[in-house]
Parts: C-alpha cells; structure tokens; sequence
C-alpha cells in the first residue's frame, strides 16, 4: 500500500507545485498592476478607531456570507442599517428585536435571513453581556496574538474560520495580515487550478506560500483575489500577458 499512496502523495505534491507556479506569475503581474488599489484598502485599518466597530462588522459579515450583494441591501441601505445597530436593538424588548432583526435581514434580501437574525440577536445578546460593543471591542483587541482572537471572534454565534479572520482583515489588523479568508472565490480558483484541500488549514497554508512566492502577505493576496477575481481567472485560463 505504501507504493500507490507514496506515487499519488508525490503526484499530488507536483500538482500544486505547479499550480503555484502559474498562481505566482499572475498574482506578482496583477499585484503590480493594483498596486494603488490595495495600498487604498490598506487606509480602511482607521476603521479600528469606531466605537462599534465589532458590531458593524458582525452586521456586514452577515450581510455578504453567502451573497456579497447583501451588504448593499444591509449595510448601504441606511433605513435598514439604522434599524439594526446595537444602540437601535438595544432599546427594543427581546420579541421586538427579533422581529426587526427578521424584517430588516428579509428587506435586505440577504440570503437566510430568519437563520441570520438569530445569529445577530446571538451576537447582540453576547456583546451585551460583556457590556456593550466599546467593551466586547476592548476584549477583543486584548485578545494576545492572531490565534487568541480568532478563538474569541468563533465564540460569537455564526462567525466562524472565514469570517473570524475577515473581520479584523477588513481593517488591516497588524496580526491578521498574513491570513486569507477562504471563501468561495479562492475556491474557485483552486478549482481552475485542479487543487483540493483536506482543511481550512491546508487551504490557507497554500495561498500563504503564493503570497510568499510573489513578495506579497496573505492579506495583499487574499484583497487581489476578492476585489479582482475576473482578471486573476482570465489571466489563468488565458495567460498573463506579456509585459
């Protein structure tokens, strides 16, 4: 058994090595051309400062997990968005927040929206617990290394690997910059690329080396991936045009 299973190992290892390969070349040419653009994402790390800052960002992880036009329906829609900051649930009875939690997520047209107002109320009822979204921010932040705060974001009903980890990317936290949130365009992308992963982990740790391979960190290559996927996939498919 050990034959077979040492010949696919070591196919398998091939395989993404020279995914890899091709990966680097398009993501060192693309990151070159979106060089301005990344380094404007970079300012949004001001965004810290918000005395709400984790409640805002639970809203929008809600808002885009399994449809990313849902922010706009959530987050961009200021009569929605008034109704669900923490300040507005907090002066609602338990039923009435569930109720608006329902009516806002559904005239959003966020995707599940009756299972995500629960997660909201979930998180609502955490945060409050620790006193407030100022407070719970404070324990976040406290949180000593990538590792602690991921572990504590998880705690919060809903945010699991991929959210934990953009949350704090969305505003270009020192300790999460060497991450990648794995969602379903980095999937695709290892689709096209013929490659399988057995974890979050192992997914993660490959986009990690191609970040390394092109002179990048994780969250410069995880921003290219997100906001520039149309270029990424046609310059795979197609070939990165010569310089």
């Amino acid at each position: 058994m050990r034959g077979p299973l040492g010949v696919k190992s070591r196919r398998e290892q091939m395989n993404k090595a020279d995914a890899q390969g091709r990966l680097v070349k398009v993501v060192k040419r693309l990151a070159k051309e979106k060089k301005a653009e990344l380094e404007k994402l970079k300012e949004n790390h001001a965004e810290i400062a918000r005395p709400d800052f984790l409640w805002h960002y639970l809203l929008q992880s809600f808002a885009t997990w399994g449809r990313s036009s849902g922010w706009q329906g959530l987050i961009g829609n200021p009569a929605n968005y008034k109704r669900v900051t923490y300040t507005a649930l907090e002066a609602l009875s338990e039923a009435d927040r569930f109720r608006v939690a329902c009516e806002v997520c559904r005239a959003a047209k966020v995707r599940w929206p009756d299972r995500k107002a629960k997660y909201i109320l979930g998180c609502f009822e955490r945060i409050h617990s620790m006193g407030g979204p100022d407070a719970a921010k404070e324990q976040l932040l406290a949180q000593p290394g990538r590792e602690a705060k991921l572990r504590w974001l998880k705690e919060m009903p809903g945010i699991g690997d991929k959210y934990a980890r953009n949350i704090m990317m969305d505003v270009y936290h020192e300790d999460f910059r060497d991450s990648i949130a794995v969602d379903a365009r980095i999937k695709s992308v290892s689709e096209a690329l013929g490659l399988s992963f057995a974890s979050y982990s192992d997914h993660e740790a490959f986009y990690l080396g191609v970040a390394r391979e092109a002179g990048l960190n994780g969250w410069e290559l995880d921003r290219l991936l997100y906001n520039f996927l149309d270029d990424m996939q046609s310059q795979l498919q197609h070939g990165a045009p010569r310089a």
